[in-house]
């Protein structure tokens, strides 16, 4: 039986979660590598989008937590499928599951960011638009591997839900 939304990384949804920016900063290198001036701008949609995909992979419901655990199944397959088409690896091992989740008030907080991203959205050029996109795709997958899923999940998690609860407590 098919567990959509998963919390669960495999070896081929990290293989794609690093894909992601290894290509994006490949791309990024050759562009910008001999330019005395570095187009450091290029990066910003590309980690924000790592950023939010990161935390709404600590979601486990809702909208949110449906997409991320989406992004999750789907890069876990395309994964697989790439381990076992290109190298005939087995991918099926399960890298890591989600540590650590957001509380309810961490959950306040990534509601207002994902209201904030929205409201700048049409406002965002169609190139960043692309790039943050893939980040986030990158974001998700990442934000279940043990480096970044750790660091966010010892680090990020805790303050966004300390936030939200300041937050809470601000206002109720």
């Amino acid at each position: 039986m098919l567990n959509i939304p998963t919390t669960a990384l495999t070896a081929g949804g990290l293989t794609v979660g690093v894909g992601i920016p290894v290509h994006f900063a490949s791309g990024w290198i050759k562009a910008n590598f001999r330019a005395k001036k570095k187009d450091w701008k290029t990066l910003i949609p590309f980690a924000g989008g790592i950023a939010y995909g990161g935390l709404a992979s600590m979601c486990t419901g809702g909208l949110i937590g449906f997409g991320a655990g989406a992004i999750t199944w789907l890069g876990n397959g395309a994964g697989s499928l790439a381990l076992w088409g290109l190298a005939g690896g087995n991918s099926t091992r399960a890298v890591r599951a989600t540590p650590v989740e957001l509380s309810a008030e961490g959950n306040i907080v990534l509601v207002l960011v994902t209201l904030a991203i929205f409201g700048v959205w049409k406002a965002i050029k169609s190139e960043e638009k692309k790039l943050a996109k893939r980040g986030i795709l990158a974001g998700v997958l990442l934000g279940l591997s043990a480096v970044l899923g750790g660091a966010v999940a010892v680090s990020v998690i805790p303050a966004v839900n300390n936030l939200g609860a300041q937050m809470l407590g601000a206002i109720g």
